[in-house]
């Protein structure tokens, strides 16, 4: 349907009777429906004999004119206390949205009695309602483009040839000017959705300018991250006749649903829908990088449904660069200073480029433009953080740990050669990076796979900083069914980052089949998202062997096997120099003496919890130190020193005793 908001005067055949006028209103909003014309009008204002309405109507077998002339005639035939009624101004098309609100608005005045169902029901626009796709609407101004503007606009927004060459075969005069349906439909390949938007909307003006649309309605799918998205993108195509459909297709929401293959489900009732209403909608796939288009794409062409003209981000020299520019700035009302105004020197600039200028003048638009005073004011300066330096160090400064320090570089170093092979045309090879840490408690499998996310998202090994930690209570249903919807869910949670499974032997140590369907399905999952997630299993050494041994498919997915050993003494007391300096307190030489000795008896200890113990001893003696301090300085004033050091006796404390017995010996 397309909608419009009206106005009308009219006259009355008796005396004006509000009550009965009123009457009139609320029977035109709940029951006018022009029949077999799809036609609605609902009335959600009235003052001094002028009515405003909303209009909704049908494209398919009707015209403005044609509505506008039934309306003019049939109010007056059909209600006796209408004398005569005229239009007044221009009709003006409303988006989806807009129209929903008069219908509210015209509730809320008392206006529709009880419009039975809501608002976007009467709209004919339930998905509005539902909100399970989203989507974003405007309406562009109903005026004639011609040939030498449109050329003009395309140059202003850095059109590529393939747009110019699409503007020519729009105002050709070989074609008839009349809707008949849609000959071809596009794919906008751009690096943002503004970029897209703007190509987007010079070809919206184009086409409607040559009645290849009726509307300048255009609907921005922006995400169908929903299990029922599927309908409601039925019902938005079939109430987009003669207008545009964009869908922007992200991979991000395409493993959104209940399903284990998200991705062939998305691209199929894209797919499906589209080709539905490709006749009577003009669709454009907004191609940011993704599977999902293009797999929609191939498949649509391959058999032979739809046929797709292929459009680009175009590039410019540095005049239409400025151009570019001033009109980012003029749109959005951004004050600037001409000195600001300037393009870095290079031979041809990229959309991407101009947004680059164009946000940094915005950011300093203010300070610059209109507070001059403070253009040369000296503000806080630091340096920017290395978040790569922070994590990568922090693991470097590690106390042991060499194997998965190792290992990381040579992550590292495997991803900068692969940039150098794409750069130089070569093929790259996707390599697995799903680990297994084992380890005592207390090792460090946690802190390091925490960093090791950071870390590789620095390098771009993966796309982002996620790291999502789970256990057997988040990956095993209690019913039937639900086991591998809990596994997947981890998964779309990890998307992009680390999943990191924690006692992962727990799902083959408990009774019943569900830990079994866990581990078939986390296998499933890591062949579905082998591009997108990386798994770390963690636990103890022995019981991970016998976690592996329990699927085949699941050893043969892991690329490395890192073990964490247990830490001498030695190594517990440079942890406990690090956790202590990371607290802000300091160790004298008979503290550090006392703690070492204490670390080597409890690291011959079994059950003994390595950087955990040495957690629980520093937090201990803190307790212990500002009991002391309390006790020796009451009341009088305590120095940083003092405060800030710890003493062999702040170490006498209940942990210490704990792991006095020695390990029992294992063995034969």
């Amino acid at each position: 349907m397309i909608y419009y908001k009206i106005k009308c005067k009219y006259t009355l055949e008796e005396e004006k009777d509000e009550k009965r006028l009123k009457r009139l209103w609320e029977d035109i909003n709940n029951d006018y429906v022009f029949g077999e014309h799809a036609m609605k009008l609902y009335i959600y204002e009235n003052k001094d004999q002028v009515f405003s309405a909303l209009l909704a109507f049908s494209m398919k077998d009707n015209t403005l004119s044609s509505v506008k002339k039934y309306i003019l005639n049939d109010l007056v035939s059909s209600h006796e206390l209408i004398k005569s009624v005229s239009f007044v101004g221009t009709p003006e098309e409303l988006t989806v949205e807009k129209a929903i609100g008069l219908v509210y608005k015209g509730m809320r005045s008392g206006y529709g009695r009880g419009a039975k169902r809501n608002a976007a029901d009467y709209c004919n626009a339930v998905y509005a309602h539902d909100k399970d796709v989203q989507f974003e609407e405007h309406v562009l101004p109903h005026a004639h483009l011609t040939y030498s503007e449109a050329i003009d606009e395309a140059h202003s927004i850095f059109a590529d040839d393939s747009l110019y060459e699409e503007l020519e075969r729009i105002y050709s005069p070989l074609n008839k000017h009349k809707f008949y349906g849609n000959p071809v439909h596009y794919k906008i390949n751009a690096v943002s959705r503004e970029t897209a938007k703007r190509i987007l909307n010079l070809l919206t003006k184009a086409l409607y300018s040559n009645q290849r649309l009726l509307s300048t309605r255009v609907t921005y799918v922006t995400d169908t991250d929903y299990d029922s998205f599927d309908s409601d993108l039925n019902n938005l195509c079939s109430n987009s006749y003669a207008s545009i459909v964009a869908i922007e297709c992200d991979d991000k929401n395409s493993d959104s649903d209940g399903y284990a293959r998200g991705l062939e489900k998305e691209c199929e009732t894209i797919r499906e829908t589209v080709n539905e209403y490709a006749a009577q909608t003009m669709f454009v796939l907004v191609d940011l990088g993704s599977k999902v288009c293009k797999q929609v794409v191939q498949q649509l062409i391959h058999k032979n449904e739809m046929n797709f003209i292929e459009m680009y981000e175009g590039k410019g020299d540095k005049k239409t660069g400025k151009d570019y520019l001033a009109s980012l700035l003029k749109e959005n009302k951004v004050p600037y200073a001409k000195a600001d105004f300037v393009l870095p020197e290079q031979k041809d600039y990229t959309v991407s480029d101009i947004v680059a200028v164009y946000k940094d003048i915005k950011k300093n638009s203010i300070k610059n433009s209109i507070y001059k005073a403070y253009k040369e004011a000296k503000t806080i300066d630091v340096d920017a953080p290395k978040s790569l330096s922070s994590s990568y160090d922090k693991l470097q400064s590690m106390v042991g740990l060499t194997e998965i320090k190792t290992i990381i570089d040579q992550i590292i170093s495997a991803q900068k050669i692969n940039k150098l092979r794409r750069n130089m045309g070569l093929d790259v090879t996707g390599t697995a990076k799903h680990m297994i840490f084992t380890g005592n408690p207390g090792s460090a499998k946690t802190t390091v796979a925490r960093l090791l996310a950071s870390i590789l998202y620095d390098e771009h090994v993966l796309e982002s900083n996620k790291f999502i930690e789970c256990g057997r209570q988040d990956l095993v249903g209690k019913y039937v069914g639900w086991t591998a919807k809990l596994v997947e869910e981890q998964f779309r949670r990890a998307k992009g980052g680390i999943l990191f499974i924690d006692e992962a032997y727990s799902l083959v140590e408990k009774d019943g089949l569900y830990g079994d369907e866990a581990i078939n399905t986390i296998v499933q999952m890591m062949e579905n998202y082998r591009d997108d997630v990386i798994v770390i299993f963690a636990g103890y050494p022995d019981k991970m062997k016998r976690f592996l041994e329990k699927n085949e498919g699941l050893r043969s997915r892991i690329a490395f096997h890192i073990d964490f050993p247990d830490y001498n003494g030695e190594e517990l007391c440079d942890i406990l120099k690090l956790m202590t300096k990371d607290k802000g307190y300091t160790l004298d030489e008979e503290a550090e003496e006392k703690c070492r000795g204490i670390f080597e008896i409890a690291c011959k200890n079994a059950k003994f919890g390595n950087g955990r113990f040495v957690r629980n001893v520093l937090e201990q003696a803190i307790i212990k130190q500002s009991s002391r301090i309390v006790s020796e300085y009451s009341g009088d004033k305590v120095d940083k020193e003092v405060i800030s050091l710890l003493s062999a006796s702040d170490f006498d404390i209940n942990a210490a005793e704990t792991y006095k017995s020695p390990k029992v010996a294992i063995g034969f």
